[in-house]
Formats: structure tokens, sequence, C-alpha cells
């Protein structure tokens, strides 16, 4: 004791207080800042989002229990309903981490400039991501672009939606030369941001805003300008078990060319469990069917010659259904991609054994656990079967990488966007619709061709593949969103929500039913919470 006494007197005098980690220290080491950064990227997006989202619109619903999802849907929720305050919070949260990231990655001593430069970039990226998605739920909203005091944050107002987008795009035309390319990266560095996404970033700012000619060129440079932003492509793997777009998903093919960015989940240290409430309830480690298809979901992926599918409740097409579609066997000769997404009666449940024997079981949902109405079963008669794993691990933990952007899309966007511009053309269709219909697994000409026949309905053509492609991946509420406001297309996201027809006998199940009111349902109230801490922030949007 004696001796600590003595060293203690002996320390100098200003020396930094060892209880306390200041700016000073903590900036001292490029490791602590990668810790920083890192946070940033767990912070722009994770796997509830992403269902979350996919609740918003009419792909799933959340049919058990009052979900905050549902009571939007429903045109019931209020400035206090709890979504609005968490998904504000989350949002502002990342933004912070990204701006405290770089106000201090200066004080890094030994960091050479390009690394800084580099690290400045993705922060830059996270935050614009999240102002994005910001702007995409409330509107106009806070913007700063720089760590705040509580006395600035307590006098902030909103900044016009058209601002902040703007800004965005310069943010990220400013960080494009700093970022690397994918072929760039080391193996340890798979997962950062490249030059792609900020690309990719910049044509979904563009599509909501629907300039459409901005969106073709962004597209067109992903396409045409590989060598300058990285080479990305279909990814087109199939295995005895599973088609190319199953294996897209799974974490044995994580990194693969057509991911341009994804979340990272990690085997056994950093894992999703959403799917205990999603699959049949034959599946080992299933909890209870909260999560479910919709009908619309279903009938929205065509037969397999290329032609729409009709029953009761669809809604008109502008274009011939196929008149072989019997409603009675409504799954036979069906886009590939139905049942790599959705589980319906009859559909078989791929999966692997605990000894990783490779296993299917034929789900029934007319009977059984399985079937409507069951105990913790289906409200639908569907299931979830999109991004699940085989190579989970116990209780349906899955460590695959939830994708955020991928190839298909660009080439998806770079169609709707020649369609809305006038310049789509059979050779815009052979380079985008035709390869990612081939890659699902459609091989009659009738499905592949250039639907010459019905060029006059190329737009519904392009939104359904779009739908079909990217289902259960987040996107589908900000398209309903985007046409809506686009075009008064009308109350997309109201009526009746139905399930499946599950004898000939019955009528489709009905679900829920929504509502959604032009003039309010836009963009979500503020929380209550903030508008009565922040008085400035005021006023509400509308309706609320």
């Amino acid at each position: 004791m004696l001796l600590c006494m003595f060293m203690q007197a002996c320390n100098s005098l200003d020396q930094l207080p060892v209880n306390q980690l200041t700016d000073e220290v903590f900036w001292s080491s490029l490791d602590r800042a990668n810790m920083m950064l890192n946070m940033g990227y767990s912070q722009m997006y994770n796997r509830d989002k992403l269902w979350q989202d996919e609740a918003l619109s009419d792909n799933l619903i959340e049919a058990r229990g009052g979900s905050d999802a549902t009571y939007i849907r429903k045109g019931q929720a209020n400035s206090s309903t709890p979504l609005f305050q968490s998904e504000w919070k989350w949002c502002f949260q990342g933004i912070k981490t990204s701006n405290i990231f770089i106000d201090h990655v200066d004080f890094i001593p030994d960091a050479e400039p390009a690394v800084k430069a580099s690290l400045v970039a993705q922060a830059r990226f996270i935050r614009a991501y999240l102002y994005f998605r910001l702007s995409n739920f409330y509107g106009d909203i806070p913007f700063f672009l720089g760590d705040i005091t509580m006395t600035e944050s307590k006098a902030m107002t909103r900044t016009a939606r058209a601002t902040v987008l703007a800004t965005l795009h310069q943010e990220l035309d400013d960080i494009i030369p700093q970022l690397p390319k994918k072929e760039d990266l080391s193996a340890a560095e798979r997962g950062r941001i490249t030059k792609a996404a900020a690309v990719m970033l910049k044509a979904r700012i563009y599509l909501m805003q629907g300039d459409m000619e901005n969106v073709k060129k962004y597209c067109g440079y992903l396409i045409d300008n590989q060598d300058e932003y990285g080479r990305y492509s279909l990814f087109t793997t199939a295995t005895a078990s599973y088609s190319a777009y199953e294996n897209l998903f799974v974490s044995a093919y994580e990194y693969n060319d057509e991911v341009i960015l994804d979340y990272t989940y990690v085997p056994l240290t950093r894992t999703w469990d959403n799917f205990i409430d999603m699959v049949p309830q034959s599946v080992p480690s299933s909890r209870v069917a909260g999560r479910v298809p919709t009908q619309s979901l279903v009938e929205s992926y065509i037969t397999t010659n290329g032609l729409p599918v009709r029953s009761a409740n669809t809604k008109p097409t502008p274009y011939a259904s196929d008149p072989s579609y019997n409603e009675n066997s409504p799954y036979a000769n069906r886009d590939p991609r139905l049942a790599a997404t959705v589980i319906y009666d009859g559909a078989k449940w791929k999966d692997k054994s605990a000894t990783g024997v490779y296993t299917e079981l034929t789900i029934d949902t007319k009977s059984g656990i399985d079937a409507y109405g069951a105990e913790n079963a289906t409200q639908s008669g569907y299931y979830v079967r999109k991004l699940f794993d085989p190579d989970h691990e116990v209780d349906l933990k899955m460590s695959n990488n939830i994708i955020m952007m991928r190839y298909a899309d660009v080439l998806l966007m770079y169609a709707e966007a020649c369609e809305r511009t006038g310049t789509f053309t059979e050779e815009v269709w052979n380079n985008t619709i035709r390869p990612i219909r081939a890659r699902a697994g459609f091989t009659l000409a009738e499905a592949l061709d250039y639907p010459a026949a019905n060029a006059a309905n190329l737009r519904e053509i392009i939104r359904r593949e779009r739908r079909c492609e990217l289902a259960c991946e987040g996107l589908r509420y900000y398209d309903l969103i985007r046409w809506d406001g686009l075009e008064s297309a009308g109350n997309l996201l109201s009526g009746v929500v139905y399930g499946a027809k599950l004898t000939p006998q019955s009528d489709y199940i009905k679900v829920e039913t929504y509502s959604y009111t032009p003039g309010r349902d836009e963009w979500w109230s503020l929380p209550q919470h903030d508008m009565d801490q922040i008085p400035t922030l005021r006023p509400n949007n509308p309706n609320y």
C-alpha cells in the first residue's frame, strides 16, 4: 500500500484522469474509431426494420395482437403511436453517432489521410441513409450535419424535404470518390460501404422524388461503368436442393456478386430469430405465426407463360390474364419465386436436419397444426419462406446477412425509369427483365421474350416484376407510397386484406380491413413526446 501511495505521489500532476475516457484518449486509437463507426453500421438497419417495413405494405400482415404497423394500416394511428416515436429515435441515434464520428475523426493521430477520408465517407453514407429513411416517413424533418448541443436541439425546426434530399445528393456526390470499389476490399472488409452503394442510394432517392431521368442515369452507371464502380451481376448458382434465387439469400453464398450492400450477421455471436413467428407450426422451434403473407402478394406472381392470374378479389389488370389459370388449383404453373417466398397449402418446407441432412416437409394449411384456424397457426393460409437459411442454428436463429441493396434492384429501377421516360425498348427488356426472369427459373418464351403484344402495359408488368422479385426485402411500402403520390393512383393500401381460398366451396379469408387516407397517410405523425419537448417542431403533419 505504501509503495502504491508513493508511486501515485510521483505521477505528473497534469496526467489525464484515469477514470475518464476523454475525447483526447478515445480518439487516440484508430481501433476505437472503427468501433464507433461499426456502431454506426449497426444503427443503419437491421432485421426488425426489414420485417416492419414489409408489414407496412400489402405483402405481409401482422395478424395477431395490436401491432403498430397494423394500427397504421387501419388508419387508427395517432401522434402517440409508439412506432412513430421509436423509428424517430432509432434514426436520430444513428445520425448522432455519425455526426460524432465525423466531428472527431481528425483527432486520430497516425491514420493516413486516405484512410480517414474513407472512414468519414462511410459515416456520411450512414447519415444520408438514415436521413433518407426519416424523410420517407415524416417528410420535413430536423436536419443538421454536425453534433448539436442540448440547447440547440430544444430550438430545432424542420427542414423542407426537398432541401434535405438535395443536400443528401450533394453529400453522396462528395463521398463517392473517397469510397472503395468492392474489388478493393479485403475478405475482412467485406460488407463495407462502397462506391456502388452510394450511387445506388442516389438512384433510390431520385426514385422517391420521381426524377426518372436521374434514376436511369445513376443505375446506368452501375450497369455500364463497372470498371469505375465495381463489377456486379445476377447471382445464378443453383444446387440440387435450392434454386439460384433461394441460394441468393442464404449464408453459404454471402457477399456474392449481386450484393451491393448488406447488413451483416455472424454465426453464434450475432444472429436473428424473426422466423420463430413466421414459419409453420410443424417446423421445430416455431412459436406463433404472427406475420403472414397476403393473398394480394400471392396473386402478384404470374404464371409460367408470363400472364397474370385472376380471382374474385384481384384488382383488374390492364391486360389479359392467363385463361388456363384455375382458381381452385392456384399454385400450379406459377412463377418459381412464389414457392421460394411463400409457403402455401401443399408446398414443401425445405430445411436441413441437425446432422446436416436435407429434408422436405409438405405443409397442410387445411388440416392439422399448420391449418388456418389452428392454435398459433396462420391467419391467412400462408407462411413466409423467403430469407430462411437451412444452415440456421438452434431455435431458428439465422446468421445469413440481410441484403439491403442488390443488382437486380438496379436493373428493375433502370427498367422502370426507361418506361417512364419513354425510352423502353426490346433491348432494355433483354438486359433487365429477361435475365431476372431467367434466373428465377422461367423457361417458356412467352415469359422470357419481350411482350410486344402487351407493350402498352409495360408499366404494370414492370411493377408486378418488381414486387415479385423484391418481396420480403423491405421495399414494397415505399413503392406504394411513391406510386400513389406521383400519380394520384388512389388508395393503394385501402380495402379488405384477403388470405387464401382453401377449398372450392370457401371464400377467400378476410383477414383485416385497411384504410389509407390521402392527405394524411403519406406522412407519419411526428412523435407527440418530441413535439412536447421541442414545440418548434410544430406544426405536425396534416390531419394528425
